[in-house]
């Protein structure tokens, strides 16, 4: 499967984003993203979500950006408890965090399943054979040859 290609947002498509959620928040709360996509074309419902979190939102919605804080530590524990990685669900559960920022936060820091241990001789040198290989895709390394280990624990090593 190929990834898609990235490319910026027009400001054509920001405007049909805007009209698409005004629209949108008369029928639904919250969101339906899949709905909002349909007025958006070539942009899928995460595009649109993402697009509209990191830019738009900020208006209607106080989005924290920082350091977390204890509480919001355990809120995201309990949402990721109770709902899985469905993390839109899971943000509405931590006020003030988007989906992307408690993905970023369980996946990096407060996931159990994080091995934290030290690393070995040997880890180091395999990372940089690996890193000397694939580059720094941090993600597909710690996936590929690192496993429990996190994208940011390698980049950081």
């Amino acid at each position: 499967m190929l990834a898609r290609q990235r490319r910026p947002w027009t400001s054509e498509e920001d405007k049909q984003l805007i009209e698409a959620v005004k629209r949108d928040l008369k029928s639904y709360k919250p969101l339906n993203w899949c709905t909002v996509s349909n007025y958006v074309p070539n942009r899928s419902n995460k595009d649109c979500r993402k697009r509209w979190m990191s830019t738009h939102a900020s208006a209607e919605i106080k989005i924290t950006k920082g350091a977390w804080s204890e509480a919001e530590d355990e809120h995201l524990r309990a949402a990721v408890q109770a709902f899985g990685p469905r993390w839109c669900r899971v943000a509405q559960m931590v006020h003030g965090r988007n989906s992307d920022q408690c993905a970023k936060r369980w996946k990096d820091t407060l996931d159990p399943a994080i091995d934290r241990s030290k690393w070995t001789s040997t880890e180091d040198e395999l990372l940089l054979k690996v890193v000397g290989e694939m580059g720094r895709k941090w993600a597909r390394v710690v996936k590929d040859y690192f496993p429990g280990r996190t994208g940011l624990a390698a980049k950081n090593r």
